[in-house]
């Protein structure tokens, strides 16, 4: 069975409610205005969105008038406001990014010569469009960097109107990054928003989203109840939108989980049949490339072949990267089936070009810094807090002292309260500015193990499979062409040479994110990666089962860089891994026979400070025992429990 990779879809949320609606424009305006002539602008804005998906050009036409109006009033937010509608307008409905970013860009001016909430929140949802602009153009850098400036503006004005909608994008973004821990934090973090405001629209939305977080990491429980609470709200607000998210997600769910390709197939074209009834193309897009796919695992060539090239023509004019990448790689695959080497061969040039530019590790490091400075920022906004108070405190304690001196007892008591309170200020201070350096070396180690897999997945099933590939094309051109007994040894030696080079290749990939870590854990890992040295002897006692995945990956990683320290630094000719393994703690000891080295030279080097920051990042301990000419040893301690 070939490996094909769908995408789960989440709800990729706008600017505007998404509710049908129909009816004359001139009899919809003329419900606006008062006996007096003068429109309601609010009211007018209001119905405008409404009728977006329902009735698009005349959506549009309300738009203008209302333009008009507000000029006429002067009113600069609803001004403001019907440009930005207007930019999601061309962004949502035409796919006309450069007429969007205009429309995006008169609103913001607008905002910004006001003051006060309102403009603020213009502004923030300004940020909030670029984010999905950005988005559709697989440009996620720039997409996470104004859905963070949006963030920061909607906690500084207390809105929770459209911040919900940033956090279900951000969610859906992460989720693309294959970060599902962040995708899953802000998921359901909306989806508590989405309940607080009583805000059916964004709970049905939320609810495909997090269902297709919790698709790719394989935890189906939730998602059947997830998918039929939104398909519920979506029929009886007749939402299209949501119907066609909530058949995207079935379908994956049928390909991952039930293995149902032929159910799948079935959700991805009714998901198509509503992306048409709303006119969007880039819905329709995303649901045919994951039919292509889908046709492919049920060996459904020709069909598979056709509804690519439908799509790639689609994702090319959406300006869609990842999408494009994807579609190349299935016309790979058809072409591959019908021996056309040379077109697949075309196409896996193209997908591969368009997936380093889509993902890298620069975008990986910047993307976690960006992660690492909203969550720092926040911190930050708390500390400020914090020394407010403690001014507040001094004040109260020195006025005090002036009003209250008849009253030296309760001025005593109350004195050691305030000095208790400026205590517990301090040290909260000190912890939030630990968690600060915890969250952003966290935040890089994320980006490693990310690039790590990425790239140990690349090396395995892309150039892993294009070697075995060409040692299978040889190997059958041998089958149908007489060879000279010179020319034999010649191509035997070929051979080997792949061979030679699939093996180191397998290595490689393995030392940079071994498989069995991920399926079967932490000591089958070690147990494997120390096998592999002569003079390296591994030990397990105590209780074998699967820890929490980032103090596996954590560990894995120390002792990897400790044994092979040992053996290329140290020279040691006799290596010592221990795990002890409790209920509640995991503990690692690490002895070598190498040269060692001098107590004061342990703060040295770039080595050792990378191990230290691995083990503290995951709530760990680390002790170095070692002098020069008689060998080291590391112990390495972890609370299991520790929150």
């Amino acid at each position: 069975m070939k490996k094909i990779h769908i995408f789960c879809f989440a709800a990729l949320l706008f600017c505007f409610p998404l509710i049908p609606a129909a009816q004359n424009t001139d009899s919809i305006l003329n419900m606006y205005r008062n006996n007096r002539g003068i429109y309601n602008t609010d009211s007018l804005l209001a119905k405008s969105k409404l009728m977006m998906f329902a009735n698009p050009e005349k959506s549009l036409e309300m738009l203008e008038k209302t333009i008009v109006v507000a000029r006429k009033q002067g009113d600069l937010i609803k001004l403001g406001d019907s440009y930005r509608a207007i930019g999601s307008f061309y962004s949502d409905i035409k796919g006309d990014i450069n007429a969007a970013t205009r429309n995006y860009q008169l609103a913001d001016s607008i905002y910004r010569r006001n003051k006060g909430k309102k403009s603020s929140e213009g502004i923030g949802a300004i940020y909030h469009c670029y984010g999905v602009i950005y988005q559709r153009q697989s440009d996620y850098l720039s997409s996470i960097d104004y859905y963070t400036k949006a963030l920061h503006v909607f906690d500084s004005i207390g809105n929770e109107t459209i911040r919900p909608k940033t956090l279900n994008n951000l969610s859906t973004l992460y989720s693309y990054l294959k970060d599902n821990a962040k995708a899953e934090k802000y998921a359901r973090e909306c989806l508590q928003l989405s309940v607080k405001i009583n805000d059916d629209y964004l709970l049905s939305a939320i609810s495909t989203t997090l269902a297709s977080v919790l698709i790719n990491q394989g935890k189906y429980d939730e998602v059947p109840a997830l998918l039929n609470n939104a398909e519920e709200i979506a029929k009886i607000r007749n939402d299209n939108y949501i119907l066609d998210l909530v058949n995207l997600n079935y379908g994956s769910y049928e390909v991952f989980h039930k293995k149902n390709y032929s159910k799948a197939i079935n959700h991805y074209r009714l998901a198509i049949q509503y992306a048409e009834k709303i006119g969007n193309e880039y819905e329709k897009m995303r649901a045919l490339s994951n039919l292509a796919e889908s046709y492919l695992l049920n060996n459904e060539i020709s069909k598979a072949k056709q509804t690519a090239n439908e799509a790639y023509l689609l994702a090319v004019k959406q300006e869609s990267d990842d999408v494009q990448q994807r579609l190349l790689s299935v016309m790979a695959k058809t072409e591959a089936s019908e021996s056309d080497f040379e077109s697949a061969y075309k196409h896996l040039l193209l997908a591969s070009e368009l997936k380093d530019s889509v993902f890298n590790e620069s975008n990986a490091r910047n993307i976690n810094f960006l992660e690492a400075t909203y969550q720092a920022e926040k911190k930050e906004m708390r500390i400020a807090a914090l020394e407010k108070d403690k001014k507040l405190l001094r004040f109260f304690v020195f006025s005090g002292a002036f009003t209250l001196l008849l009253l030296l007892l309760i001025f005593y008591f109350m004195h050691k309260s305030i000095r208790r309170k400026k205590q517990l200020a301090e040290q909260k201070i000190i912890q939030l500015e630990k968690e600060k350096q915890l969250v952003a070396t966290q935040a890089v180690l994320d980006g490693e193990t990310a690039e790590r897999s990425r790239l140990a997945r690349d090396l395995h099933d892309g150039l892993g499979g294009m070697l075995s590939a060409v040692k299978l094309n040889l190997f059958d051109m041998k089958q149908g062409v007489f060879i000279e007994a010179e020319d034999v040894l010649r191509f035997n030696k070929v051979m080997d040479m792949l061979d030679n080079s699939m093996q180191e290749l397998r290595r490689v990939a393995h030392n940079m994110m071994p498989e069995s870590l991920s399926r079967y854990g932490l000591k089958v890992a070690l147990e494997d990666f120390c096998g592999s040295f002569l003079h390296v002897h591994f030990h397990f006692f105590g209780e074998e089962k699967r820890i929490e995945n980032s103090i596996e990956i954590a560990l894995y990683r120390v002792v990897f860089e400790l044994v092979n320290n040992a053996v290329k630094h140290a020279k040691a000719e006799n290596i010592n891994v221990q795990i002890v393994q409790q209920l509640n703690r995991i503990s690692i000891n690490v002895q070598d026979d190498g040269k060692g080295f001098e107590p004061e030279e342990k703060s040295k080097g770039a080595g050792l400070q990378n191990i230290r920051n691995r083990i503290n990042s995951v709530g760990g301990t680390l002790n170095i025992l070692s002098s020069k000419d008689e060998g080291t040893e590391i112990i390495i301690d972890i609370n299991l429990n520790a929150e």
